[in-house]
């Protein structure tokens, strides 16, 4: 008798899974490993010997990277110099984590900070041009608690662009 296929495939895959078109598959599997702790799951070398696909896992999530193809409109970030998409990444400490990142080749866009939804965090730009938001959980405020806070923050942001004079 077959054995019955999971069309759903959980196995290996939650509901959404992220793929990132980048400039070179194995660097920026490489770049994620080292960067963000990423394990290798797999990457599948087409005929020319050119990784083609690669499979990286993260606690419970799958990051597939697939090769820029400027035929069928698939182009890294960095090619289209900016990303409409940005990525979200839960990690122990972000402020290790960030530097990490900044120490394997991300670019910083701004400093690490607490937010006002509970969240300590900080924003890079990977070596292909995808936006991650490096978080740690750090305080759960209540609806009214974040409101204050967001104001609070959105408050001293503007004071501070106005003293820089941006």
């Amino acid at each position: 008798m077959p054995k019955k296929i999971d069309p759903l495939n959980k196995k290996l895959y939650g509901s959404v899974t992220a793929m990132l078109t980048v400039t070179d598959v194995k660097a920026a599997a490489a770049f994620y490993q080292k960067a963000f702790g990423f394990a290798k799951r797999g990457i599948m070398n087409g005929p020319d010997g050119k990784a083609v696909h690669a499979e990286l896992t993260l606690r419970s999530t799958t990051l597939m990277l697939g090769p820029e193809i400027p035929q069928m409109g698939s182009r890294a970030a960095k090619t289209i110099g900016a990303s409409p998409t940005s990525l979200y990444l839960l990690t122990e400490n972000v402020d290790k984590s960030v530097a990490k990142a900044l120490k394997f080749g991300a670019t910083p866009k701004g400093p690490v900070m607490d937010m006002f939804w509970g969240d300590r965090c900080g924003v890079v730009i990977d070596p292909d041009g995808y936006i991650w938001m490096v978080a740690t959980h750090m305080a759960e405020p209540t609806p009214k608690e974040m409101q204050k806070k967001m104001k609070e923050q959105m408050a001293s942001q503007r004071a501070a662009r106005a003293a820089s004079g941006s």
